[in-house]
């Protein structure tokens, strides 16, 4: 019976311990970028492709405008991915755009909600930068988000070689 508490106690102190990061780390912020041989119109255009995010964004279905006007501020989206068979659908709000120089977003789904901008700067190359604030959206995603932490900057970083494959093909 002794060993019973013990472990018991073990497993209360270890998802105590899972819990406090996210109360400890509520959000977090990452950033990436890749210099592309095009202009930055050329990257915007293809960026906002949406016959060519499949190519990119691993998982990509659709992106479909709800509200508002292409490309506008204030306009609202439905984009749906598809990961290990399971599909995510997720509404994404323009917060600013400044075409074709930058473009920032909120997204929203049952996970997290983030904050998220790409800029593309330069002339004749571009580097293209994408900067990411996660939230999740209740004490066990924002754990689990924070100790996701390195594989969603890695793959924030894989997508933007994605993108820069598609520019200069």
């Amino acid at each position: 019976m002794k060993i019973v508490k013990i472990i018991l106690v073990t497993l209360a102190g270890i998802i105590l311990l899972f819990l406090s990061l996210g109360l400890l780390f509520p959000s977090y912020e990452y950033q990436s970028s890749i210099v592309v041989n095009a202009s930055p119109e050329k990257c915007w255009t293809v960026y906002h492709n949406t016959k060519k995010m499949g190519s990119w964004l691993e998982g990509f279905e659709s992106l479909t405008l709800k509200s508002g006007e292409l490309l506008a501020t204030g306009s609202t989206y439905e984009i749906v991915v598809t990961d290990d068979g399971h599909r995510m659908v997720m509404n994404e709000k323009i917060i600013e755009v400044s075409a074709p120089t930058k473009i920032s977003y909120e997204l929203n789904n049952d996970v997290l909600k983030s904050e998220f901008s790409f800029s593309f700067e330069g002339t004749t190359s571009t580097t293209i930068t994408s900067r990411y604030k996660i939230k999740g959206n209740n004490i066990l995603w924002k754990s689990i988000l924070f100790l996701s932490k390195s594989y969603i900057t890695s793959e924030g970083q894989k997508q933007l070689e994605g993108l820069k494959k598609v520019i200069e093909s």
